[in-house]
């Protein structure tokens, strides 16, 4: 089954805000989002990322992941974990201590996916997918919404979905409609869209266009 995931990676508070309430109109919005965490050391970009008042907004517990692009997940996890998320995305570029961070989100009973930029082998995952719900993909370089996709990734994905067939995929950034089906025939089951959505006037539309491309498939 093939899933479509909103993106939040705003840089301030009321714009996180905005988009949140415009997701909840949206018909076609299945209920579940992305939240991108973006520290400014791992990623020459920092963006609005503030576990305490996340933590505030109790409707949307569960119902959305965070992608953590930062320099220092161990330290940090445990105050996003309180922000009650589905899912985690960690970089496997800033793992220090695997073990830590895979009992934190199994005592709080969060599942628990790992990221690799586009220039990261994926044979860098084999020792870690026993213990991983998903692997995400990125298309871009960790930053903003916005980027040029990076096709090389595509092989990345095919490949992955190779070795592992039943491994749900993730492919997060510079998905478009020139993208999309690209990533749904390598193997990318998961697609995780920011701008594609929020940048246009008609969000709405967008997200049922998204929705009929990945029902004709």
């Amino acid at each position: 089954m093939v899933q479509i995931i909103p993106v939040i990676n705003v840089k301030t508070g009321k714009k996180f805000k905005e988009r949140l309430h415009l997701l909840h109109l949206l018909s076609d919005f299945s209920g579940f989002f992305q939240i991108d965490v973006a520290d400014g050391h791992f990623t020459p970009w920092k963006n609005w990322n503030a576990p305490a008042e996340l933590k505030k907004i109790k409707k949307i517990q569960e119902q959305f992941e965070l992608h953590l692009m930062v320099h220092n997940p161990e330290v940090v996890l445990p105050l996003w974990l309180e922000t009650k998320p589905k899912r985690i995305i960690v970089h496997l570029e800033t793992i220090k201590n695997f073990s830590l961070i895979e009992k934190m989100c199994r005592e709080a009973k969060v599942e628990l996916g790992l990221a690799i930029k586009p220039d990261t082998p994926i044979e860098k995952l084999n020792d870690y997918l026993k213990n991983l719900n998903f692997v995400l993909v990125l298309g871009v370089f960790p930053g903003p919404s916005g980027q040029k996709f990076q096709w090389y990734v595509l092989d990345k994905i095919k490949e992955l979905r190779r070795k592992y067939p039943k491994l749900n995929i993730e492919i997060d950034g510079g998905v478009n409609e020139e993208t999309i089906l690209k990533a749904i025939e390598n193997g990318a089951n998961i697609l995780a869209i920011g701008s594609a959505i929020f940048e246009d006037k008609n969000q709405k539309e967008r997200i049922k266009y998204f929705k009929e491309i990945i029902n004709s498939k």
